[in-house]
């Protein structure tokens, strides 16, 4: 829970030190913190999708919903 929790942000801000401080990568790639996220600040920073291609796998596939949430925002299922 809470201990492996800590370890991996304590991992991502050890890589984001080597990342951030590469004088090749430069200001080609960041690691950082978003401080107070929520689902606001990710509808802004994350991208969207308007459309989607479904192909089901027959016998896979537990009920055929891995898109219903995509379809309930708003989002076109072709395939």
């Amino acid at each position: 829970g809470y201990d492996k929790a800590k370890l991996i942000i304590r991992l991502i801000s050890a890589v984001g030190e080597v990342v951030n401080n590469d004088k090749d990568i430069g200001d080609l790639f960041k690691v950082l913190f978003i401080p107070n996220y929520n689902v606001s600040s990710a509808e802004i920073i994350i991208p969207a999708s308007d459309l989607s291609q479904h192909i089901s796998t027959a016998g896979m596939e537990a009920s055929g919903t891995s898109n219903m949430k995509f379809a309930m925002n708003g989002g076109l299922i072709i395939g």
